[in-house]
């Protein structure tokens, strides 16, 4: 069923602005402020040219491989939902999940600037005025208690460290009802993504998820190279 919200659309276009401008505000990679573009990526997980990283991020091939109108087909997002996309990048969910919720908010968080350097452009260029791009640390995304319908989590899922501790802590974002979706490369040898090196081992999200208090509810079998899943919490962490 689609979900449905309480709170008033103005209220929630009143919490998007004032974060919007705050988190604008902190964008800029230390290095900005002294007109240097350097620096290496703050994805610990991610390759060191974040230029080259976002380039890729942003491809038709990947893009055709992430499928995302049938992601948002499948969520079936009520338009005033509000959704955090953990891990944005440049925005290739974060900018389709604004319009699939036009009356909703959309956090797009990332630990790298740089990647929210180039959402930021889409943002005004397109302008978007219900998307909020978030600098998150590693250990947190920095969201509200209590503030998301919908946690997504695309091509990341295995960037996180210590998993188990992040994902049993991300509960507390949720709003009753809420909903986990990750999308993941499978596991083994793939035409596209990481070597099977750097994905996870069969199995490994699933008992990870479960270890912090998750159970699936959803499995779809959409996308030849990804796993595509529905969580929700066992309990709410305190």
């Amino acid at each position: 069923m689609p979900l449905r919200l309480p709170e008033p659309a103005a209220g929630r276009a009143l919490l998007a602005a004032c974060l919007l401008g705050l988190a604008l505000a902190g964008c800029r990679s230390p290095g900005a402020a002294h007109g240097s573009t350097g620096g290496e990526n703050r994805d610990r997980h991610g390759p060191s040219d974040v230029a080259e990283y976002i380039a890729g991020l942003e491809s038709d091939e990947r893009v055709r491989d992430l499928d995302p109108e049938t992601v948002i087909a499948k969520l079936a997002l009520w338009p005033e939902a509000t959704i955090a996309d953990i891990g944005c990048g440049p925005g290739v969910f974060a900018l389709r999940f604004a319009r699939a919720v036009p009356r909703g908010v959309v956090f797009a968080v990332d630990v790298e600037p740089k990647q929210l350097d180039a959402l930021r452009e889409q943002l005004l260029a397109g302008g978007f005025e219900n998307v909020v791009p978030v600098l998150a640390s590693y250990s947190t995304p920095h969201l509200p208690n209590a503030s998301c319908d919908l946690l997504f989590i695309a091509d990341t899922y295995h960037h996180i460290d210590d998993r188990v501790a992040y994902m049993r802590r991300l509960q507390r974002v949720l709003r009753s009802g809420g909903r986990l979706a990750v999308l993941e490369y499978k596991p083994g040898p793939l035409p596209v993504g990481p070597p099977p090196e750097k994905k996870l081992a069969a199995g490994e999200m699933q008992r990870e998820l479960e270890a912090a208090g998750w159970k699936r509810t959803a499995s779809f079998d959409t996308h030849p190279n990804h796993s595509f899943e529905v969580w929700t919490p066992t309990s709410v962490a305190r």
